[in-house]
């Protein structure tokens, strides 16, 4: 009598679960395949037909022996909806998801998910997901016995293994080649890419919890304070921003002047400045920690003081305010200072709250604080996507038409453009009005601002939208950032003169930790002044 398939079987199952992984889930990285494979015609389509059967054969494989019992249904329904996410990111933004990327989930709030929610997203969840794994419970698997169960998953299994030697066989050498070359691609095959950057950021990247705290300067000393020498006390802002790159900025040479009230108060630009990471979980604690990029710790940095704390030590009030997700730990041990309530009825809207009441809130506790010296850290919403439209004012709408959408790929490249360099003119309006609020206290305080964004951003450069890139592969988009200064005549002893020479020079966040500490003339073992870009300017 013929064997017939049972398509109920869980062997069966796990094929065609497989099977629509490979084929609704990888189409990004087929249309990369394709670009790079090196032969043309009937042996290219040969090549991409070997990348569909070697990937189902691995996907199988895995498959035929991760799933047992009454778990099975459970964890293929995870896998279908866990890759039908994947590929919406994947083929809607471009990004690689690598550990890093799924550090910037695990770290996301409410607000930016609910950003990135558009019917694209449903469409993906619904046909992706939705339709297999209604399949998938609609009817009970097989009932089999325990041999015939396991000579299925034998013959599976060894059918995916005689395969996966088959096109080894044939391509090894092209395949080595193109992954060697171009190693960002294994970024986007699903669901390899997810399954090892979720292991990567569990064992590598996930902060590790109740861990004492490493001190970290705890020899820091001012080398001179208002008190001491009888002189106005200091009050330094330093700017976090968001997402903003510097070729946007038209302090750094971008054709569309997106900086005009900067330019109007002479600041210092720097436009050669490199950021830590491509996510603000990567660079934001990387900037505060003391560790240059190179040898960032993240597991030893988030339980070890940072700047924040040794300006504290020294004799400085620090003081936070937020209007993003968080200061992923750099403000764990400062005052952190809510935002005024007061003030949201005119800058918030459904939760979303414009930079201009982080602005408010700065003011409003300047007026209302101590005569001191002082170190305020502001951390913008500034230009985060996808929802680049909800970071500025009606009358900031400058550049038009606009994508008033999260879903980018729905609009022009042109809207999207005009769409994130509103939300740069209007950063620039946000920084120009903390120096005037600096300026209006001069008579107290001798005042400084620095400004840094955490990373950069693409808006459909190569097809590449957003940010958290792996380093190595990101663009200039997502790392070159802006970096602005400015100072009252009398700020601590700094020759201002000299700290134009270095605008133009290379430098990164590797410079903020040390700079902060010399520009605030607080001493200790940790800092260096080859990092400092202050530090020739300074009498």
């Amino acid at each position: 009598m013929k064997h017939r398939i049972n398509w109920r079987s869980l062997v069966s199952v796990n094929a065609l679960v497989a099977l629509w992984i490979v084929l609704t889930g990888n189409l990004t990285f087929f249309s990369k395949l394709s670009g790079l494979t090196p032969f043309d015609g009937w042996r290219a389509w040969a090549f991409l037909f070997s990348a569909v059967v070697f990937l189902w054969a691995y996907i199988n494989l895995a498959l035929q022996w991760l799933t047992w019992g009454r778990l099975a249904r459970p964890l293929l329904t995870f896998l279908l909806l866990a890759s039908a996410m994947t590929a919406f990111f994947v083929d809607t933004f471009g990004v690689g998801i690598d550990g890093g990327q799924i550090q910037n989930m695990m770290e996301t709030d409410m607000r930016e998910v609910l950003d990135l929610m558009s019917w694209r997203m449903l469409g993906y969840a619904v046909v992706l997901a939705g339709v297999p794994i209604f399949l998938l419970w609609r009817r009970p698997l097989a009932s089999e016995g325990l041999w015939p169960r396991q000579r299925g998953r034998l013959l599976s299994s060894l059918l995916s293994l005689l395969l996966v030697a088959g096109v080894a066989a044939c391509f090894f050498a092209d395949y080595a080649s193109i992954f060697r070359g171009h190693r960002e691609v294994r970024l986007v095959i699903n669901p390899q890419n997810y399954i090892v950057g979720l292991r990567h950021y569990y064992h590598k990247g996930k902060p590790a919890q109740d861990l004492p705290l490493v001190a970290y300067g705890t020899d820091a000393h001012r080398m001179q304070s208002a008190s001491e020498s009888g002189r106005k006390p200091v009050l330094m802002v330093l700017v976090v921003g968001e997402t903003a790159r510097a070729e946007s900025f038209g302090l750094d040479g971008y054709s569309r002047n997106t900086t005009p009230e900067l330019a109007a108060r002479q600041v210092l630009n720097f436009t050669q400045v490199s950021s830590c990471g491509t996510a603000t979980a990567v660079s934001l604690p990387c900037m505060f920690s003391g560790f240059t990029r190179k040898n960032y710790d993240a597991g030893l940095a988030h339980h070890r003081e940072g700047l924040l704390d040794i300006l504290q030590r020294a004799g400085y009030q620090v003081t936070w305010m937020d209007n993003n997700s968080g200061c992923k730990g750099a403000c764990a041990r400062v005052q952190q200072q809510p935002l005024l309530e007061s003030r949201k009825a005119a800058w918030c809207d459904g939760g979303e709250c414009h930079d201009d009441l982080l602005v408010d809130t700065f003011a409003d506790f300047v007026q209302k604080a101590p005569t001191r010296d002082q170190v305020i850290v502001l951390h913008q919403a500034g230009s985060h996507g996808p929802a680049y439209y909800k970071r500025y004012p009606a009358e900031y709408r400058r550049f038009q038409p606009t994508c008033d959408s999260s879903a980018l790929q729905s609009c022009s490249r042109e809207a999207v453009i005009n769409t994130y360099d509103n939300t740069i003119a209007y950063t620039d309006h946000v920084l120009a009005r903390v120096i005037d609020v600096l300026k209006s206290h001069g008579d107290q305080y001798r005042t400084g601002l620095w400004y840094v964004s955490d990373h950069g951003e693409s808006t459909g450069e190569s097809g590449l939208y957003l940010h958290g890139a792996p380093y190595m592969f990101a663009p200039s988009q997502q790392t070159h950032v802006p970096m602005v200064a400015w100072f009252s005549p009398d700020f601590a002893n700094l020759h201002q003169d000299c700290l134009k020479q270095h605008q133009t020079a290379v430098l990164s966040h590797d410079n903020l930790f040390h700079t902060m500490l010399g520009l605030l003339q607080v001493r200790t073992s940790v800092y260096e002044a080859a990092l400092d870009i202050s530090a020739s300017c300074m009498a």
